[in-house]
C-alpha cells in the first residue's frame, strides 16, 4: 500500500503506476472517490499480466468499497484470487471487507496474504488490531479441551525476539 515497493528490487526498473501514486495520497487524505479514479486510470494502462496489475484493481476495489459500492469487493476479491506474491492486494482486501463488516473473510484474506508474504506489516499490523487467534494445536478437539489449552500455554511465545527468561 505504501508507494515504496520492496517489488521494485525483484522486478527491476518496475515502478507503481503515477496514478496509484496519486491514489495512495488521496487515499490517506480520505479522499476514496478520487483515489478510485486514480486506480481506475492506472489499472486500464496496464496490461493484465503486468507485476501491479493485480495490485491496482484491489486498490480500486477497495477504494469503491470505501464508497460502499459493494462491485469494489468482488474487484478486490479477483485480485486477491489471481495473486500469489504481493501482500498488499490481501491487505486491501482485508480492509474492504472489514469496511463493510464481513470480519470473517477478512481475517480468512489476512491470513492467505501472510501466507504469500509473511513479514508484510500492514497484514500483521491488521491482525494485532482484529486480535486473531492461533488455531487449536490440535483441531480435532475444541478450543477449550484441556489437551489445546496446555499445548497452546506451553507454545505461546511471549517475548517473541527476545531472549532471556519469560515473564510469568
Amino acid at each position: 500500500m505504501a508507494p515504496q515497493d520492496p517489488w521494485s528490487a525483484v522486478h527491476g526498473n518496475v515502478q507503481p503506476h503515477p496514478e496509484y501514486i496519486q491514489g495512495c495520497r488521496y487515499l490517506a487524505a480520505g479522499d476514496a472517490a478520487a483515489a478510485a479514479a486514480c486506480f481506475e486510470a492506472a489499472e486500464q494502462q496496464t496490461a493484465p499480466d503486468e507485476v501491479y496489475s493485480n495490485l491496482y484493481t484491489a486498490a480500486r476495489g477497495y477504494a469503491r468499497a470505501l464508497l460502499n459500492d459493494p462491485s469494489g469487493l468482488n474487484l478486490c476479491r479477483a485480485a486477491a484470487r489471481a495473486e500469489r506474491y504481493n501482500g498488499d492486494v490481501h491487505e486491501y482486501l482485508a480492509k474492504a471487507e472489514l469496511h463493510l463488516q464481513h470480519r470473517k473473510q477478512a481475517c480468512e484474506a489476512i491470513v492467505r496474504g501472510l501466507r504469500a508474504d509473511r513479514a508484510h506489516p500492514g497484514l500483521r499490523q491488521l491482525r494485532r488490531q482484529m486480535g486473531i487467534r492461533r488455531p487449536p494445536a490440535l483441531g480435532f478437539l475444541s478450543r477449550d479441551n484441556l489437551l489445546n489449552r496446555l499445548i497452546g500455554r506451553f507454545t505461546y511465545r511471549r517475548g517473541a525476539g527476545r531472549s532471556g527468561p519469560r515473564k510469568k
